[in-house]
């Protein structure tokens, strides 16, 4: 208790952070960061990536989920969707820079599936539609079994939830939990039928509809961003030697960039930034050039990436007033 005291003395008021922030250049706040769910303390660490990685730095979590196993379904213009993995609880719109905060219900079904509380079974990702000036929460589940998985989206600004119709979408099990945020479209790494087929699907926001997006070539196993694109990347074995390639989403159409990263470097690509590419490798975040060639690396505590972890633009943004956010829920 001591600790945790001592902790939120150290915390600034609200008002005096977006005042300091306010101040700052603008470039300094739109800077591409990783934040991560350190594996060690139950708190949130971030990385900015535009800049030498010599070092990281602790954030706030809300109180209410301090405690608890958590995992990040996504990010969209600075806030961060965080899932609870307590029965009961809900899902958590984060902005980790002001510290506020806004708890989301899950949709009105059966109270007791296990997909609300457990670790897989539900994927769910966030993101803003411009159309409309509306955050949506999007989330899907199945029984593990089930290949037409259910769908709804949550509308900030109406503060409810509707079903999202699937249409004639082909039967697909989702193997992803978190979302990929792009130019107005979620996107999630699924499998197609029963063939093992990896597909994306993809939730248009304004459109407010699925689909299934084809990979450019086989082998395809991880989205991310890259470039500010879509992106994934695949282990390509040729005669000689082993590599990684990446291929990104330009105008619906599929480019593969000119990254050489050798499969012997064991990284796990994240994102490319300033013509170099960010990853993990073991428990390192790691920058190597584009010929593969290691610039720099910085230890960090995360296991479990993929669930643990996020890249976001730094954000002073609100939520819209409708929503009706109280003053516990602004982080105080």
């Amino acid at each position: 208790m001591k600790h945790e005291a001592e902790a939120e003395a150290k915390v600034l008021p609200l008002e005096l952070v977006e005042k300091i922030l306010l101040w700052l250049p603008v470039k300094s706040l739109i800077r591409f960061r990783l934040l991560y769910l350190s594996s060690e303390v139950p708190e949130a660490r971030c990385v900015d990536l535009e800049a030498p990685i010599r070092g990281d730095y602790a954030l706030q979590l809300p109180r209410c989920c301090r405690h608890f196993s958590l995992s990040i379904l996504g990010s969209s213009r600075g806030f961060i969707l965080l899932r609870i993995h307590v029965y009961g609880a809900p899902l958590l719109l984060w902005n980790p820079v002001t510290g506020s905060y806004r708890s989301v219900p899950y949709p009105v079904v059966d109270p007791d599936a296990s997909c609300w509380t457990g670790s897989d079974n539900l994927w769910g990702g966030l993101g803003y539609d411009e159309s409309s000036d509306d955050y949506l929460v999007v989330v899907g589940w199945g029984n593990g079994h089930e290949w037409r998985p259910q769908w709804e989206y949550f509308s900030v600004r109406t503060n409810s939830w509707k079903k999202i119709e699937c249409g004639h979408l082909p039967p697909h099990l989702v193997t992803i939990e978190s979302a990929l945020f792009c130019n107005g479209v979620l996107y999630w790494l699924a499998v197609k039928d029963m063939e093992v087929k990896f597909v994306i699907v993809a939730f248009d926001l304004a459109g407010k509809h699925l689909s299934l997006v084809s990979f450019p070539t086989s082998g395809g196993r991880l989205l991310n961003l890259f470039a500010g694109c879509l992106g994934l990347y695949y282990l390509n074995f040729t005669e000689d030697h082993q590599k990684f390639e990446i291929w990104v989403m330009k105008e619906l159409s599929w480019t593969k960039l000119n990254v050489v990263l050798p499969y012997a470097h064991g990284i796990h690509p994240l994102c490319l930034t300033k013509g170099e590419l960010v990853g993990i490798k073991n428990n390192e975040l790691v920058k190597v050039s584009d010929k593969g060639v290691s610039v720099e690396s910085l230890r960090i505590s995360c296991r479990d990436n993929d669930l643990k972890m996020v890249m976001f633009t730094q954000s002073l943004l609100s939520l819209p007033d409708e929503f009706g956010c109280t003053g516990e829920e602004q982080g105080k």
